[in-house]
């Protein structure tokens, strides 16, 4: 089952992406994963993303 997916502010703006905590080098690190394959992933760290919450649901026109 692939992460759940967030609204995360990076001091942009708004977007809405899968999360994955990690830690690198005793530090913990946020990677964000589009379902989009033409963006790659890329890490932050808990000073560069503010996480406004989770998606619970989401419906789009077939």
């Amino acid at each position: 089952m692939p992460p759940d997916i967030f609204v995360l502010h990076d001091g942009v703006g708004l977007f809405a992406k899968r999360l994955e905590y990690s830690f690198v080098g005793g530090e913990p690190r946020y990677r964000i994963v589009s379902d989009n394959q033409r963006y790659t992933p890329y890490e932050l760290t808990e000073e560069q993303i503010n996480i406004i919450g989770r998606v619970r649901w989401f419906s789009r026109e077939i």
